[in-house]
């Protein structure tokens, strides 16, 4: 029976059998509950599978979604995703969008269902936009089709440099106009940057632009840009930006033979149209060359029309003429063929049109050659005469002569013609002339064109020196002389030069430049570097001799420790203090050997008192500050001294004398030009020189060395003369020694 039994049974049996004790139902109680135990841990595993699943797979499908919507064109959608599930928000433009969106999520991978939570913008009929530009600060206003295009619009206005407001007053809406809206803003907006403040409106696609262009270029190139072709979707509704205020408002025509000129502005093109026809009925068969352009600031239309019509008249009257109107007035120039000419058309400035004055008159009256014109100042005034190119230059050359001279009779016998210089050059030379003639006692300005001859006395130093200065600086297109001209008369003539413990003072006066220069170069190499005040001035009548005669007396002044040089005429007083006593004699007898008659000198020489003793190194230092501020000369290859270092060697002396126990090494340097052996033995004797002056002005003999030093010891290189000049030296060098 245990064969046949089943299958189920059999097992049964087994187990009973594996399981003592008991029967077979006893044994398998546990089998039911370890299979819900399993079931359970199996769910658990799987929702906790899904939970943490779910957070990537949305992440993963929001970027997708993003992707999808960038690819379609509409970034106005957003996709939020629970799961596999979408929710699709935003408003759209149009029920297609909606549609086209919701089948782009649909067909993507991974997306379960679709929740279409879009809603559909209002519609805006007319859909306009406006943006107010104020300086650098653009307020927005109206309506944008999405939010991509209102960033597009704000990024425009911020990359212009302009401060945006109101953007959050652009409401989205449908209605916008074909195409790409926010790219007819950005034309828009590009064209209101170029004004200094204006306006734009689109209104379904319609421009109007309004404003003031800064100047003439941006009016015409908006102009141009606006007319010209336009964006996809734009027309031109309105151009209302106004051209710039010209200032003054300039209308000119020039004509020249049969060909007329206009330039400057005109208040519109009808006035431009009206001005055309009035000239083409006054001159007949001329050819009109019209660069004339837009502009605002004309006085009113009729009566600038009339003012036209006037120049109109003039024109007929001269084949070479130019009238020009400006604001309300008028001015003409030109050369008029005839005498009958010239006086028709004086007698028509003469009845301006209403509105308007001729405050120039320049046409040209017959010709004179050559064109001369003089001005003269007497004891009895001022006298002009020649000839005048024309009547407002007259009135310019008596209004600058009357301020000039104040009170001074003037005497006008000028005539009017033509042929002279540039009228810009004749009223430069003109002025320029009035000028230097006030700073005269009594002169001639003679002029042929603007070619001037200056000529006379000038009233005083400083007239002088003014007149010299001016005469370096000729304005353009004129040229000018004054070789004529001689500095006033100085009565009696004085020079001096005091000296102090403040420097050196330089008064009264001299004949030229070049003596002055001679002067100031004594003053430079005579004297220890000194502060020099000049307030000496050019004077004339200096007595013939006068620079020889001051050099000698400065020559000698530069010995003195204080004093003063006085010339007057031809007396020369030198006084002062001689830093020791045969200096004061040798300066006096030097003084008159070198003066020659009629120059006289009278010396008041009193001896220095002797500075307070000082020990070998104060001394030193004394010694090497005069040394640092002068320097012995002897003539050219010798060892002679020169002259003009006695006032040096004279102070070293007074210094000396200070320190009387002091030892004094003289050492002799020479530049190295030439053979070592002679610059031996020029520096030797140039050193034995000195000492020899030093032991003749009193200094102890047996305080006293000298050496030479050839060239071996250079203090700069001899490649150049003032190194060569810094190497011929004489150095001194003070030590403590026994007294005598």
């Amino acid at each position: 029976m245990a064969a046949d039994a089943p299958e189920g049974e059999a097992m049964r049996g087994a187990d009973e059998q594996a399981a003592p004790g008991g029967p077979a139902r006893a044994r398998a109680p546990w089998r039911p509950w370890v299979l819900a135990l399993g079931l359970a841990a199996w769910a658990a595993l799987a929702v906790f599978t899904l939970l943490t699943a779910r957070g990537p797979v949305e992440e993963d499908l929001g970027r997708s979604a993003e992707a999808v919507l960038a690819r379609t064109g509409e970034s106005w959608a957003t996709a939020r995703f629970d799961g596999r599930d979408a929710t699709l928000e935003g408003e759209s433009l149009a029920e297609e969008a909606r549609a086209k969106v919701r089948a782009s999520l649909e067909n993507m991978f991974g997306v379960r269902t679709v929740r279409d939570a879009t809603t559909l913008l209002p519609e805006r009929r007319p859909f306009t936009f406006s943006a107010v530009k104020d300086a650098r600060v653009v307020s927005l206003d109206g309506y944008v089709p999405s939010r991509y295009a209102l960033a597009r619009i704000v990024a425009a206005v911020k990359a212009s440099g302009n401060t945006i407001t109101g953007q959050d007053r652009l409401v989205r809406a449908r209605g916008a106009p074909p195409g790409d809206f926010a790219g007819l803003v950005e034309f828009a907006l590009a064209q209101l940057n170029r004004l200094p403040s204006g306006r734009i409106t689109l209104s379904d696609g319609a421009l109007a632009i309004e404003g003031r262009a800064p100047d003439l270029a941006t009016y015409d190139s908006v102009a141009e840009t606006v007319r010209g072709p336009l964006p996809y979707g734009m027309t031109l509704a309105r151009f209302a930006v106004r051209p710039p205020v010209a200032s003054p408002f300039v209308w000119s025509a020039s004509r020249e033979g049969d060909m007329l000129r206009l330039s400057g502005f005109v208040p519109s093109d009808a006035a431009r149209g009206e001005a055309g026809k009035a000239l083409a009925e006054a001159l007949p068969g001329l050819s009109v060359r019209d660069d004339t352009r837009l502009a605002d600031g004309a006085p009113s239309t009729d009566l600038w029309l009339k003012a036209v019509r006037y120049a109109a008249r003039l024109l007929a009257e001269a084949p070479q003429l130019q009238v020009t109107l400006s604001d309300s007035t008028i001015a003409m120039e030109g050369q008029a063929p005839t005498f009958a000419a010239f006086e028709a058309l004086a007698s028509v400035r003469k009845t301006p049109p209403e509105g308007f004055q001729v405050t120039r008159f320049a046409v040209e009256p017959p010709r004179a050659a050559p064109f001369t014109w003089e001005l003269e100042r007497t004891a009895d005034g001022v006298r002009l005469g020649g000839y005048v190119p024309s009547e407002e230059a007259r009135r310019q050359l008596l209004d600058a002569v009357r301020s000039a001279f104040p009170g001074v009779p003037v005497r006008d016998e000028m005539r009017l013609a033509s042929g002279g210089p540039p009228a810009e050059a004749w009223g430069a030379g003109a002025n320029f002339a009035v000028a230097q003639l006030a700073r005269l006692r009594t002169g001639r300005i003679a002029a042929r064109g603007a070619s001037l001859v200056l000529s006379g006395e000038a009233l005083d130093s400083a007239a002088y020196q003014s007149l010299a200065q001016a005469m370096k600086a000729v304005p353009a297109g004129v040229s000018a002389t004054a070789e004529a001209v001689e500095p006033p008369r100085i009565s009696p003539y004085v020079f001096a030069v005091r000296r102090d413990g403040e420097g050196l003072t330089v008064s009264g006066f001299y004949p030229d430049e070049k003596t002055h220069g001679a002067l100031l170069a004594a003053l430079e190499h005579d004297f220890l570097k000194e502060k020099v005040n000049d307030v000496s001035a050019i004077g004339g009548g200096a007595p013939a001799g006068f620079l020889p005669a001051a050099l000698a007396g400065l020559r000698q002044l530069a010995r003195v420790a204080s004093g003063e040089l006085t010339l007057a005429d031809t007396q020369l007083r030198l006084s002062g203090a001689a830093l020791r006593g045969h200096a004061a004699t040798e300066i006096e007898d030097e003084l008159k050997r070198a003066l020659k008659p009629p120059f006289v000198a009278e010396t008041m020489l009193e001896v220095a008192a002797p500075g307070p003793l000082v020990g070998a190194q104060e001394c030193q230092s004394l010694v090497s500050d005069l040394m640092g501020r002068g320097t012995i000369l002897f003539d050219t290859g010798s060892s002679r001294i020169d002259g003009h270092s006695l006032g040096l060697l004279d102070r070293l002396v007074f210094v000396l004398d200070r320190c009387p126990t002091a030892v004094v090494e003289v050492a002799g340097h020479t530049d190295g030009v030439g053979e070592a052996a002679a610059n031996q033995r020029l520096s030797e004797a140039r050193a034995a020189a000195v000492a020899a002056f030093l032991v003749e002005a009193g200094i102890a003999r047996e305080r006293l060395t000298t050496s030479g030093h050839g060239a071996g010891q250079p203090v700069a290189g001899n490649d150049t003369e003032a190194g060569r000049a810094q190497n011929r030296r004489i150095v001194f060098v003070v030590k403590e020694g026994r007294g005598p």
